[in-house]
């Protein structure tokens, strides 16, 4: 029964699981999708791009992997990415600057986005840690809500401070890079470099979003970044999700892929099922034989009675107690009774030695012969 209640625990827990698996990308796919300009949330970036369109801006949305065919201007991706994390998708940010194009660089700050890894990597500014969360329960709220004012410096210097969350990661900026915010710590977190033929603007996402373009300082850079890049902007808008017109190979192979992964799940619940099941009858555990000393020796004599060890009884009882009684007397004859002994002897036997035994403490006690002259 215990292996049963383990197996329907077992059983239980890993459905839970699954539960929460999916809970977990439902409410995904359907969350904000950070740096997005599409966003209408705290985070996103349509504010943003409406300011660039009101002031003018070219503004156009990327729905496609970048190639060659996506022109020069300034190319805005920000991260966390929700899909196409890839090597290729990092070459082709360096091909955008091959081909003489800024790029506007917005990393999280937050550290576990795989395609963040892989574009800062690839660009040669591979994302380092930069504050430690804390493990107490007390203080985890307030150091995960801490703000930071970068300071302006270089051709910003003037210019009103940025409010950001702060970042637990962040880039590791090179030595040329151009520094125009700082931390109080004294970190670059807001730089612009040459790359190839283009530049790099790279700044923490959360510095132009929606909730921040309220901040003077906020509001500043993005105007500051439209007079110092130009009027062409593209949003990239692919990798948070948006796809154009998808071809009937696609939506064939994700309709295969889908019944793939669903028939994967109903094995696995079937086998989770077979698992909680009982293998054969029911039994038990044969219980422990347990009793007193008593119980224990008539075991034993009975196994030796069935045995046939009554001379070997005999001979021992006699060894044993002249070891214990050495001034016992006890003739040869009872050594010859013993070495013939049975069952009805060896009793005899043991009667005899008790008496004489009880005869040499206690000397009054009457003889055997003197009990049948009396009777």
């Amino acid at each position: 029964m215990n292996g049963l209640l383990r197996n329907r625990l077992f059983l239980g827990f890993a459905f839970l699981l699954l539960l929460c698996t999916g809970l977990a990308l439902l409410l995904d796919e359907r969350g904000e999708a950070l740096g997005s300009s599409l966003s209408r949330g705290a985070g996103g970036w349509l504010a943003a791009r409406k300011y660039l369109e009101a002031k003018g801006t070219r503004v156009a949305l990327l729905d496609a992997p970048l190639d060659s065919s996506a022109g020069e201007g300034v190319l805005v991706t920000t991260f966390p990415w929700q899909q196409g994390a890839s090597v290729e998708a990092a070459e082709d940010l360096e091909n955008h600057l091959r081909r003489g194009g800024d790029l506007v660089l917005g990393y999280s700050g937050i550290g576990w986005n795989p395609g963040e890894k892989i574009a800062m990597e690839r660009l040669g500014m591979p994302l380092e840690e930069v504050r430690q969360m804390t493990l107490n329960p007390l203080r985890w709220r307030a150091v995960a809500r801490e703000e930071w004012s970068l300071r302006p410096e270089g051709q910003a210097r003037g210019a009103a401070p940025v409010r950001v969350w702060a970042p637990r990661w962040a880039p590791e900026v090179p030595k040329r890079a151009e520094t125009l915010f700082r931390s109080l710590q004294g970190r670059p977190l807001i730089v612009l470099l040459r790359r190839y033929k283009g530049r790099i603007l790279l700044l923490p996402a959360d510095a132009l979003a929606n909730a921040r373009l309220g901040e003077p300082g906020n509001a500043g850079l993005l105007e500051t970044l439209r007079v110092r890049l130009g009027e062409r902007w593209t949003f990239d808008e692919y990798h948070h999700g948006l796809t154009g017109t998808i071809g009937v190979e696609t939506a064939s192979f994700g309709r295969a892929l889908d019944l793939i992964l669903l028939h994967l799940a109903v094995l696995y619940l079937v086998a989770l099922w077979t698992l909680s099941r009982r293998f054969g009858p029911a039994w038990s555990e044969p219980p422990t034989v347990t009793g007193s000393a008593g119980a224990f020796l008539l075991g034993l004599g009975a196994l030796h009675h069935r045995l046939g060890h009554h001379a070997q009884a005999a001979l021992r009882l006699l060894e044993r107690v002249r070891e214990l009684d050495r001034d016992l007397d006890l003739p040869a004859d009872l050594d010859r009774r013993a070495a013939a002994a049975g069952p009805r002897e060896l009793v005899a036997l043991a009667r005899e030695v008790a008496r004489r035994r009880s005869r040499r403490s206690n000397p009054t006690q009457p003889t055997d012969i003197e009990r049948e002259t009396a009777a």
